[in-house]
């Protein structure tokens, strides 16, 4: 029988070793040949920059839906005229299933007046609606004064929340005077006419979120009832579910707790904005996916040139007895060393960023003398990243996938050299 043809178990420790000397690619077989560091390095960026990449983008997302659930209700229940029996309505949604609050809610434009001036969105709220919410009331996002005596007095009294943008537009602190105009005055026979007052500032809050902050304050619902002329009626009743991201199945019920009344969900208000993200995060994990493809097919320029390379080095081996297998499973077990290599430090690169991007931010600003996350152009106060393990898995598993794939001609061609022809040269 001859030596070649003798059958030997797969991946055997003599096809590990060779495979790690023919990494080098050199006559001394020790180092590593620039191709391969080419290879490695380009398969470990690419892994990086999608794994960074993609954990911003989710980050950014889960951090901007969280902020406008946090502040704004998940549905709002309304009817085509003000909604007079708004407390009956309020609390036979919160009987419902998975309901777990439900406010009633009148929210206006207004333009407000003090040292500046500026168009913003009232919100006429209940005070323990306003001591609810962590985001407004809570000690972390009070900027100025206090919530404590937020509707308490006559008519709810007169103090309102501003976010921390708009009083900064406006020139005032807590305790200051802020004049609120409104076209929702008295109904004449010329139509409605304007109407003002001079609320005081109880305190300022901020979100986090540069739109809301700039945007949005907050009026005791009974002074919004005054103010906008809603009466003993209100605008809709705002809508909190235990699942928000299931809110259409939340719908039906919703609407059939009265006769007239329709349902405005989130996803309905910020649909266009949502989809806009969706899609931009599709259309980039399907570039850095192929930045991937790019980067792996330089496993297969490195392994031609090593096939050629060590035409000799193979002619001798087929002769010793090694089949073609295993050669084929020798220059497989090259390139995919490379590519594991690549994928791992790219993990561990992109997950340490992804970590500590807060303090990579800070550092960069600070070097380059600018912000490079502006609020006023991405609406929040720092680098949002969310490192999801199934988003890391999809990208280590595509890496590894391409580059075994790309391995396979390399070592088909290797496997089938003739030593014979290879030899006759030597």
């Amino acid at each position: 029988m001859m030596a070649g043809s003798a059958k030997t178990a797969p991946f055997t420790y003599f096809e590990w070793m060779v495979a790690r000397r023919y990494l080098g690619a050199t006559r001394s077989g020790k180092g590593v040949s620039l191709i391969s560091v080419i290879a490695f390095g380009g398969i470990m960026l690419a892994v990086f920059a999608l794994i960074a990449v993609m954990s911003i983008m989710q980050g950014f997302r889960l951090t901007l839906l969280d902020q406008l659930l946090g502040t704004n209700g998940h549905a709002h229940v309304q009817a085509d005229v003000p909604i007079r029996n708004y407390d009956d309505l309020a609390a036979r949604i919160a009987d419902l299933p998975g309901i777990t609050q439900a406010t009633p809610l009148i929210e206006m434009p207004v333009f407000a007046s003090a040292e500046g001036e500026t168009g913003m969105v009232i919100r006429g709220v209940r005070r323990e609606e306003i001591l609810g919410n962590d985001y407004v009331s809570g000690s972390d996002h009070i900027v100025d004064g206090s919530v404590e005596t937020f509707g308490i007095g006559e008519k709810g009294g007169d103090e309102i929340l501003l976010g921390s943008r708009v009083a900064s537009q406006l020139g005032v602190r807590a305790g200051d005077k802020v004049r609120l105009l409104t076209g929702q005055g008295p109904e004449t026979a010329f139509g409605r006419t304007p109407r003002s007052k001079v609320y005081t500032v109880g305190a300022t809050f901020h979100v986090g979120n540069a739109e809301y902050d700039a945007i949005y304050g907050f009026m005791p619902l009974e002074q919004a009832q005054l103010f906008f002329g809603y009466g003993d009626s209100v605008q809709n009743i705002e809508v909190k579910v235990d699942n928000p991201e299931e809110i259409k199945s939340y719908r039906d019920a919703l609407a059939d707790v009265g006769k007239g009344l329709y349902v405005i969900d989130w996803q309905q208000r910020f649909q266009s904005y949502f989809n806009a993200l969706q899609v931009e995060r599709f259309a980039m994990r399907l570039v850095l996916f192929l930045i991937i493809i790019v980067a792996t097919l330089n496993i297969v320029t490195g392994l031609i040139m090593l096939v050629k390379d060590k035409t000799g080095d193979i002619a001798v081996l087929r002769t010793m007895g090694a089949t073609q297998g295993s050669i084929s499973r020798i220059f497989l077990l090259s390139g995919t060393m490379v590519g594991f290599l690549g994928t791992f430090a790219g993990i561990i690169l992109g997950s340490l960023f992804v970590l500590n991007i807060d303090p990579i931010e800070n550092g960069l600003s600070a070097l380059i003398g600018i912000d490079i996350f502006p609020a006023e152009v991405y609406y929040l106060d720092g680098v949002p990243a969310k490192l999801e393990l199934h988003e890391v898995a999809l990208i280590a598993g595509f890496s590894l996938f391409m580059s075994f794939i790309t391995t396979i001609y390399p070592a088909w061609r290797a496997a089938r050299l003739d030593p014979v022809e290879a030899l006759r040269y030597e």
